[in-house]
């Protein structure tokens, strides 16, 4: 009999589990559920023998029903600049790949998480989508929280002071093409018995796909359902240009998203964070011009991200010069500009540079 895992199922879920699965009262669900939250997402137990507060049939009921299964860390690559990258093994034998960036005092991190093996955005800068061309599958909740489990395992982060403090959902795939399973994966994020990230610790990216969810755009759902920061990988403000560089735009273009965009913001109240690589075509006066007009709409700040070039790819890094000339005519507008230089580098660790061959597994 295939067992459910436990990292697949948001509290609710957990909670109607126990009712229809494990027969417990529905009165005793809801403090059940709150004492398997704590004990696995709190107090970090392995196996449910660890369970102490459920009597022995009980406990030995939920080890028969339920799993803590989890991928597996086969390979771990330090940066000398302290990035830790993680190559983890599903249970398909497929493989993703996990960051931790750390602070300045490398006493602090934030985590970047994959939901899926392999991409079909097509993104041209980014190495993820050029190298796998496709997307193999999408992450299950499970296997996205477990990528915090294992990291906090590894640097023995279980103490109530975090020392992974942010999570961000940009490592491979898109968040939006598997939302449902994102959800129940920041649901346990934030749960006060879950691993207790508050909204502003979370961020999510999106290229800007507007799918319908419930009758809503799925912009306008996350801000409903998620409610994190939001993270719109713009990186080009002139729609031919975009096109060009992420063809998703054909299909989504950019004004058909501000509408949602500043629906996300009237929501949740958090301004959107515009991810902008910093190729040299992009950073010219013309490009810088047309995003202000975009920033003026949508309440917004901008990160420019150092790019990392790819083997196969023609594109340049933008000059220092260009930078700090396109950051000035944002910030003369007005706008919050912050300029985001890699980290992990040297292994492959640093932002649009996740996957490779031995990542995408068996495709």
């Amino acid at each position: 009999m295939n067992k459910q895992n436990f990292y697949d199922l948001n509290f609710d879920q957990l909670k109607n589990f126990l009712i229809e699965k494990v027969e417990i009262e529905d009165k005793k669900a809801k403090m059940r559920a709150q004492q398997m939250f704590n004990a696995v997402y709190k107090k970090n137990i392995k196996n449910f023998d660890e369970l102490t507060t459920f009597g022995l049939e009980l406990r030995e009921k939920i080890k028969n029903l339920i799993s803590l299964d989890k991928p597996k860390i086969i390979d771990i690559q330090k940066s000398k600049d302290g990035t830790i990258k993680f190559l983890l093994e599903l249970k398909d034998k497929r493989n993703v790949e996990t960051v931790l960036i750390p602070d300045k005092s490398q006493s602090r991190y934030t985590i970047c998480l994959s939901v899926s093996v392999g991409c079909y955005l097509s993104c041209e800068f980014c190495a993820t989508a050029q190298i796998s061309k496709k997307l193999v599958r999408n992450l299950t909740p499970g296997e996205i929280i477990s990528q915090i489990i294992l990291s906090k395992d590894y640097i023995d982060d279980w103490s109530t002071q975090k020392k992974i403090t942010n999570q961000v959902l940009m490592g491979e795939g898109s968040p939006f093409l598997n939302l449902e399973n994102v959800k129940v994966a920041i649901d346990n994020s934030k749960n006060k018995d879950g691993l207790e990230y508050g909204r502003t610790r979370i961020t999510v990216s999106t290229v800007g796909v507007g799918i319908k969810k419930d009758n809503m755009d799925a912009i306008e759902w996350a801000a409903k359902e998620l409610d994190v920061y939001l993270a719109w990988s713009l990186h080009s403000s002139i729609p031919k240009h975009r096109s060009e560089i992420m063809p998703i735009n054909e299909k989504y273009p950019i004004n058909s998203l501000i509408p949602q965009l500043k629906k996300y913001y009237d929501k949740t109240k958090l301004p959107i964070f515009i991810e902008w690589v910093c190729l040299e075509e992009n950073m010219t006066e013309e490009h810088a011009r047309e995003l202000v007009k975009i920033m003026k709409k949508v309440p917004s700040k901008l990160n420019l991200i150092e790019f990392n070039p790819l083997a196969n790819k023609s594109f340049k890094p933008a000059t220092k010069d260009n930078i700090d000339k396109f950051s000035k005519i944002i910030q003369d507008n007005g706008f919050l500009s912050l300029f985001r230089r890699s980290r992990g580098r040297d292994i492959n660790a640093s932002c649009g540079s996740l996957a490779n061959k031995k990542a995408i597994g068996n495709g």
